[in-house]
């Protein structure tokens, strides 16, 4: 899935994640309520919804989550017309800690972390290079095309709201849209993020800036058992300049995940790279 440039390699590779995921890239899906076909009806109060049980029933299940290991087929296209498919190995911890190892067409498998401590990692066995820095929207942007946090995008990835403190407060407005129910709220920049529901499922999540311009939108679809779980097994990532979408293979829930798997650890010989603004390349050890 990557190209040999080890930042490319990067942005190939984390055009997943997380999330994005979950990238806010998972919390959707309801049923409750009969919606009809016709025009979307006025918003109504959320007391006066069955939305208020459905934000409940998120917020249960936010608590239990803890973290998830899956292989999983990544599907990345953007809008200069590059399309590619890979296979990826994917371990993501609450709050913030995540690694997606993928494999190129050539067996190489390019690895990214990112770790309780706020670092984000990237190894390219290619060439073996390990560039690191702060773990943050800015750089996730950067180097993978997910303009978010690891907080958000881990979120996302796991079908939860990307901030879990919002499902505490009551909704701006809530509707029936597109055969969904959907809850809004007002962020501070002006802006709003909704939350979809179908058959009392997150089926979306989505962020749109105080012009009401689209900032991402993710879906859940395929929700099967994962250990005794309901989890999608499916997750869609609109992005403004790209998609990716992630089919879970086998999702393991709730599985120790030790804090030294999202450490990349530099080895003899290997060649280190800040990717902080303005910092150098650092010859080193990394492995």
């Amino acid at each position: 899935m990557w190209a040999a440039p080890a930042i490319e390699l990067l942005r190939r590779s984390w055009r997943a994640v997380a999330g994005a995921a979950a990238l806010a890239l998972a919390i959707f899906q309801l049923s409750a309520c009969a919606l009809t076909t016709g025009a979307p009806p006025a918003p109504t109060p959320a007391a006066a919804t069955p939305a208020s049980a459905m934000l409940a029933a998120l917020a249960d299940r936010e608590r239990s989550l803890r973290s998830i290991q899956t292989g999983a087929i990544m599907e990345y296209s953007a809008a200069d017309g590059q399309h590619f498919r890979t296979h990826e190995e994917i371990a993501l911890a609450r709050p913030a800690s995540m690694r997606v190892e993928a494999v190129s067409p050539f067996g190489a498998t390019m690895v990214l972390a990112a770790d309780g401590a706020g670092r984000l990692m990237i190894f390219d066995p290619s060439k073996n290079v390990l560039m690191s820095g702060g773990a943050s929207a800015a750089t996730l942007e950067r180097y993978v095309r997910i303009p978010l946090a690891p907080v958000a995008a881990v979120g996302l990835l796991m079908g939860l709201a990307p901030d879990p403190a919002e499902l505490g407060t009551p909704p701006g407005s809530v509707s029936a849209t597109d055969g969904m129910t959907v809850a809004m709220w007002r962020l501070d920049d002006g802006g709003t993020r909704e939350l979809g529901f179908i058959g009392g499922e997150l089926a979306m999540v989505r962020e749109r800036d105080s012009a009401g311009a689209q900032r991402y939108a993710v879906r859940y679809s395929d929700w099967r058992d994962a250990g005794g779980t309901n989890f999608p097994h499916k997750v869609a990532a609109d992005f403004p300049a790209s998609r990716i979408t992630l089919r879970y293979e086998a999702p393991a829930l709730n599985a120790a995940l030790k804090p030294a798997l999202f450490v990349l650890t530099p080895a003899p010989g290997t060649k280190q790279i800040s990717i902080d603004a303005g910092a150098g390349a650092a010859p080193g050890v990394a492995g």
